[in-house]
């Protein structure tokens, strides 16, 4: 699979879980191959992906890297919160994976850089999914965020009561 099937697959997946908190999602970049590891040694100087905005103005991204070092990270027993946008971000991408298991994927891993994430617990939080595509391909997607660019993050769960809905595994067909 080339980046933009895979973003295509995710990209139907969050428009079809219609998440009051995601108010659009959009593509970004012209890349077919991730960037990385680093300028000099990247095959493209471009970047693409996917960019989610939020209620809160706050936004998302998901693109397709190289970067060597990356390690597994257990999804989060609970949802991060919105002040930690980018793994809540990448935690509800596999959260939708796991529901609708698109058969363009054979599986998924949550994974972090070692140095990623809180002062106090760096690498212990998800910054990226590794994706092994269903032709052998394999795919990471990290995740990066802004903060709200009007007001601040909600500190508590801004919608509990959403539900992933019935028939999600449909959009990753």
């Amino acid at each position: 699979m080339q980046l933009a099937q895979v973003l295509d697959v995710i990209e139907r997946l969050l428009v079809a879980a219609e998440h009051p908190e995601i108010v659009k999602v959009e593509r970004y970049g012209t890349a077919t191959e991730p960037w990385g590891p680093d300028a000099a040694r990247s095959r493209t100087t471009l970047i693409s992906g996917l960019k989610a905005t939020f209620t809160s103005t706050s936004t998302a991204f998901l693109n397709g890297r190289i970067l060597p070092g990356v390690v597994e990270v257990p999804v989060p027993a609970e949802m991060p919160p919105p002040t930690l946008r980018a793994p809540r971000f990448v935690t509800f991408v596999a959260q939708l994976l796991d529901i609708a298991r698109p058969p363009a994927f054979a599986s998924w891993q949550l994974v972090t850089p070692v140095t990623a994430g809180p002062p106090d617990r760096p690498g212990t939080l998800p910054y990226g999914i590794a994706i092994t595509c269903a032709d052998g391909t394999k795919m990471l997607l990290l995740s990066q965020a802004t903060g709200a660019m009007v007001g601040a993050e909600p500190a508590e769960e801004p919608f509990p009561d959403y539900v992933i809905p019935d028939g999600l595994a449909a959009a990753a067909a």
